[in-house]
């Protein structure tokens, strides 16, 4: 730890660490209590699957946000970004089935792929016969399904030098002109939101400026940069309770569920910071 125990409760005061990590507490209460996942929408299961996942994450980025990594914290903010930019996207097309369909099997395409390639590995460097032969085994089966899954939407393939292929965003289908995230991006028009999203993206990736420039922090070339930091907290601060507050607000009005007080409270939070998502 680069601080004492004092010096951290008294930084994550500065931002109200205690008051975040209520709110986050308060969604994880309701969602659970709606349970979710037993509806019969198709919809309201798949943003409940992802409203888990986002408010594991934002746990994450408080913790990391309280000890003084706001470079992680931002890595990890990307993560509720693209959640938030998928989850508005599907309930603005919530009433297409086939798409949420499609969105759904993509999870099983990424699986059978991900099987076969674990599977070749075991074959190739395994010295254990009968391990090799359950490699071989559960890879025809998973062969099997990814080109099962390939069949059925034969007219999303892509093709390469390799073959044919699903490519990441195939689910997306003739709903937008194009299958990309970018194309998301720019239905759901949130631009302030996409710069920060470009600077969550050089530290979640290794590079000269992600590794180089960090929040709150001059950069000095004669030294190397390894503690944390009691500046800089305020742009991942933002950035990742403004996008777990519109996942909030996505969920709940799937659940039918006032959640008006939630975001009242993470915009009072973030108020005093606010001008760092337009900056």
């Amino acid at each position: 730890m680069d601080f004492s125990s004092d010096t951290l409760h008294k930084y994550a005061a500065r931002w109200n660490y205690d008051g975040a990590a209520e709110i986050v507490k308060r969604c994880e209460q309701l969602a659970l209590e709606s349970e979710p996942l037993k509806t019969r929408d198709t919809f309201t299961k798949i943003v409940g699957e992802s409203y888990s996942k986002a408010i594991i994450t934002t746990k994450e980025i408080l913790t990391l946000l309280y000890n003084g990594y706001p470079e992680g914290a931002m890595a990890l903010s990307r993560i509720l970004y693209e959640s938030m930019v998928i989850m508005r996207f599907l309930y603005s097309h919530r009433s297409n089935e086939d798409l949420l369909k499609r969105y759904i099997d993509d999870f099983s395409v990424k699986v059978s792929r991900d099987k076969i390639k674990y599977y070749s590995y075991i074959l190739e460097y395994s010295q254990d016969e009968e391990e090799r032969a359950e490699a071989q085994k559960m890879k025809s089966a998973a062969r099997k399904e990814h080109n099962r899954l390939k069949e059925s939407y034969s007219e999303y393939l892509s093709y390469n030098k390799q073959g044919n292929y699903l490519h990441d965003y195939w689910w997306i289908g003739n709903v937008l002109p194009s299958r990309s995230f970018g194309a998301i991006q720019s239905e759901m028009t949130l631009e302030n939101l996409k710069i920060l999203y470009v600077i969550s993206c050089y530290r979640a990736h290794s590079g000269v400026v992600g590794n180089a420039v960090r929040f709150g922090t001059m950069l000095d070339e004669t030294s190397l940069s390894t503690k944390g930091s009691l500046e800089g907290f305020q742009v991942p601060l933002c950035f990742s309770l403004v996008c777990f507050g519109i996942l909030s607000e996505t969920m709940f009005d799937c659940l039918e569920i006032d959640c008006k007080d939630i975001i009242m409270k993470i915009e009072e939070i973030i108020a005093p910071f606010e001008d760092y998502l337009y900056r």
